[in-house]
């Protein structure tokens, strides 16, 4: 059974204007900082998961981003193929089975700023390549 756990997070109205202002080369590389930062939260969480085989680490993974209009998403999650045993650790382990919602909550407070200096980083490197859009 799958179980999705919702975040709120904080600061990101500030990103967004960031964002806007730096402009539509600054938009096109919302997908991928937001990728990156849910593989920092996902590297985070498997250090928290419980490990007996390994197997509900491995399957920890991050889709997407998946663009919908001027939006974008990415999700981060644990099972796939090994969601029965993902299951199974989940309530033998009932005191480590927040693994994934503790680091994405730590994460929500700093997120938006981490993602605007991403997207900064990867302007700055594109402007030395000549690649400035």
């Amino acid at each position: 059974m799958a179980r999705q756990v919702e975040v709120e997070f904080r600061g990101l109205d500030d990103a967004v204007r960031e964002i806007r202002r730096m402009g539509q080369a600054a938009i096109d590389e919302v997908p991928g900082a937001l990728l990156r930062e849910g593989e920092r939260i996902m590297a985070r969480s498997k250090n928290e998961v419980p490990v007996d085989t390994g197997t509900l680490r491995s399957s920890g993974h991050v889709e997407g981003p998946a663009k919908r209009g001027l939006a974008a998403e990415v999700t981060l999650a644990y099972g796939g193929p090994s969601a029965q045993y993902a299951a199974v650790v989940h309530e033998k382990h009932r005191t480590a089975s927040k693994y994934l919602e503790r680091p994405m909550r730590t994460a929500a407070a700093t997120m938006g700023r981490r993602i605007a200096a991403d997207i900064r980083r990867a302007l700055d490197r594109a402007a030395r390549r000549g690649g400035g859009r």
